[in-house]
């Protein structure tokens, strides 16, 4: 190739830049043409688009300039994150990477913040393309801030529409178009002993089993799928209204017992009209059932409560008295005579009268006792009353007996427990040490103002909350604490999570560190105990808590103290060995010493007081004796021994003593002394007192020994 291109003359060289330089043109020309068509497209296209080169923006379309809120010379050339909620950029990140890595391609949500700082909610997918040449990322996004907002709507509706329908204080199931229970309301477990948890999206008519023990449509499924047959086989008694199904009937399994139940059903509807389910509210009307049969019997049955203490009367449709007891006449005051067929309100007053004929209208028309609390205005006496309606053998309420039943002395009994209860809450509530109590289920009760301060946690925040939501603020998980064990005994949770756990009676006693209080790890001492009913039955328990943190950090600053302190009696041990031996080591020096020294003046200077004492006159031979004596002296042990014995003496006496040791007269200490004979008699006196001496005593041979 070299040599061609060597060969080649110089026009042929010239043709071949020119065809190189219009190739580059042409693809100049197909790139501005390319790009204008992405332009083109992604200008009108509803989704943003974008492209970003070493992290910031190169290009954006319309769309993504309104998302953001921004105009195009405010984003070009910045960095991408601006438009990035700051807790979703490492999401971001992460889901754009695994996208140009292949590693995942589903589209993900991200939180846009635009320039006002308003919050948009965006799904993104982005892909690797070539930007002038270098590599870069392709964006394409939607807002669905408005599906989001619309579906939050959703999602807050259908939650309350659950809460109200797990609060009717009627049974209440709900299934979808498939048969499948979409709803299981808190007073259809009561009445079932069925949770929701166990039925919720279940189907095959598995809703029928806790009434019939089979399974079987019910009256929802009529609703949903008409049956004149399932009708008339199964229900003696059905009402429609409209598209509302109303029974009442029998059900042999509720329970496993046999009950008497209403019924209600109707059709649930979407937004466009559409049935999409059914509800039904159930309501158990057996007690009802039973006192409308014994009504039915006989009027003399009636008759045979005249004597009862209850107030009881029979009223028509009209509110008007058809019959009334002994105990209802004796309580008004008046005879049969004057109240048998006058109405209701004749006696009552105009309020007390239109409640209990709404209540009356509403027994003709629903077919259904009912039991209501009435304050009478005569005495402010409480009753309990209980009205059944009376039917004739085809159905039809014909009146409706009312039995009042006198619940003053209940009604007070309820007040005195709530003020009672209501004492005990506030002695809970100001008791210094942090309290709680709970029911048998693990609901919270009681919830005290010191174990607020402690935990940080309201009591308003607490109280009714169960699954262990009290352990929250201590361990920062959801797991049994001591009151727990006290209505539970577990052995593998007393050894798991306490060091020191004590029992007395029915006390249990922990003390133990736990680490979430207030983010801050904390040692505790908790006492817990049984709470128990008036007939003895356990009904909860209750524990206090105490933060000793402070007191156990002592605790364990004071065991390192004495461990430190041990450390060093050790090493003061250790020293005084070393100093007894080193004092036995001096000893043994000095004796050495006393020995040289002893040594050394009978080697080398007694021998020459020896010699002095033949060459001096009688004079100086005393003194050179007293020499001789008092060095002798110095070098014994004696020396040691007279000084500690004989202290009390003077300096004189220690002399005079060591002279009469050496068997001087007193005539010759008196020479030496230079002192007269009766003055060393009186030394001599004073010596043998000084020493305890009777006459018996020797005093040179005391002296010597």
């Amino acid at each position: 190739m070299s040599k061609k291109l060597t060969n080649e003359s110089p026009n042929q060289k010239t043709s071949l830049a020119d065809r190189r330089s219009s190739g580059r043109q042409k693809a100049d020309v197909k790139l501005l043409e390319s790009e204008q068509l992405f332009r083109s497209l992604t200008e009108k296209s509803f989704a943003a688009a974008f492209i970003v080169q070493d992290g910031k923006f190169r290009y954006i379309n319309t769309s993504a300039i309104a998302y953001a809120d921004y105009t195009a010379e405010e984003l070009v050339g910045k960095d991408s994150g601006i438009i990035v909620h700051p807790d979703d950029k490492e999401m971001a990140k992460k889901k754009a990477r695994e996208m140009l890595q292949g590693i995942d391609y589903a589209p993900y949500e991200f939180r846009m913040v635009t320039k006002q700082g308003a919050i948009r909610y965006v799904i993104q997918i982005v892909s690797p393309i070539q930007y002038n040449g270098k590599p870069a990322i392709l964006g394409n996004a939607i807002d669905v801030t408005e599906r989001r907002r619309v579906e939050e709507a959703l999602r807050e509706s259908e939650r309350r529409l659950a809460d109200i329908i797990d609060f009717l204080p009627d049974a209440t199931l709900a299934i979808d178009l498939k048969g499948k229970v979409i709803a299981w309301n808190h007073a259809i477990e009561e009445m079932t002993g069925v949770k929701a948890a166990d039925i919720l999206g279940k189907g095959d008519y598995e809703y029928a089993l806790p009434f019939y023990g089979i399974r079987r449509p019910i009256l929802a499924d009529l609703v949903l799928k008409p049956d004149k047959k399932i009708e008339r086989s199964y229900y003696s008694i059905l009402e429609k209204n409209k598209d509302i199904l109303i029974i009442e009937t029998w059900v042999p399994f509720l329970k496993w017992k046999k009950a008497f139940l209403w019924a209600k059903a109707s059709p649930l509807y979407d937004s466009k009209g559409d049935i999409v389910g059914a509800i039904e509210s159930i309501r158990d009307i057996t007690e009802r059932k039973e006192a409308e049969r014994m009504l039915q019997e006989s009027e003399e049955k009636y008759r045979s409560l005249a004597s009862s203490t209850d107030v009881m009367y029979l009223v028509d449709k009209d509110c008007r008295y058809l019959f009334m007891n002994e105990g209802f006449l004796s309580r008004l005051g008046i005879s049969l005579g004057d109240v048998e067929g006058k109405s209701y309100d004749e006696f009552h007053s105009e309020e007390d009268a239109r409640e209990f004929m709404e209540i009356i209208s509403r027994i003709f028309k629903m077919g259904q006792a009912i039991q209501h609390e009435h304050k009478s205005e005569r005495d402010d006496k409480y009753f309990l009353r209980s009205l059944s309606p009376v039917k004739d053998p085809e159905g039809r309420t014909i009146a409706v007996t009312v039995v009042s039943k006198d619940i003053t002395k209940r009604k007070q009994a309820e007040e005195a427990l709530r003020e009672s209860e209501r004492r005990l809450s506030d002695i809970i509530d100001f008791l210094p040490d942090a309290t709680l109590a709970i029911n048998r289920k693990g609901n919270v009760i009681a919830w005290n103002r010191a174990i607020e301060e402690m935990t940080g946690v309201k009591a308003d925040d607490m109280v009714g909350k169960g699954d262990f939501e009290y352990a929250l603020p201590f361990y920062g998980v959801r797991r049994p604490i001591l009151i727990d064990l006290v209505l539970k005994p577990d052995k593998k949770t007393e050894r798991n999570y306490y060091s020191v756990f004590k029992k007395e009676e029915d006390q249990l006693i922990v003390e133990t560190w736990v680490p979430a209080l207030k983010d801050n790890r904390a040692f505790l001492w908790a006492k817990a105990s049984p709470l128990y009913d008036s007939k003895g039955r356990i009904v909860g328990a209750i524990e206090s808590i105490r933060d000793i943190t402070e007191r156990k950090q002592a605790e364990e600053m004071l065991e390192k103290r004495e461990v430190e302190l041990e450390a060093k009696t050790n090493e003061l041990e250790d020293l005084n060995a070393a100093l007894r031996v080193l004092l036995k080591q001096r000893e043994e020096d000095r004796n050495e010493l006393e020995q040289k020294v002893l040594s050394n003046v009978k080697l080398l200077i007694l021998p020459y007081i020896d010699k002095l004492k033949s060459r001096v006159d009688l004079k100086g031979s005393s003194y050179v004796n007293v020499l001789e004596s008092n060095l002798k002296e110095i070098v014994s042990p004696f020396a040691q021994k007279l000084s500690v014995k004989y202290l009390n003496l003077t300096n004189r006496e220690v002399q005079i003593a060591n002279l009469i040791k050496e068997e001087k007269t007193t005539k010759e200490i008196a020479a030496l002394l230079n002192v007269s004979e009766s003055a060393v008699n009186v030394y001599r006196y004073h010596i043998r007192r000084k020493l305890n001496l009777t006459k018996k005593h020797n005093l040179r041979s005391y002296l010597s020994s």
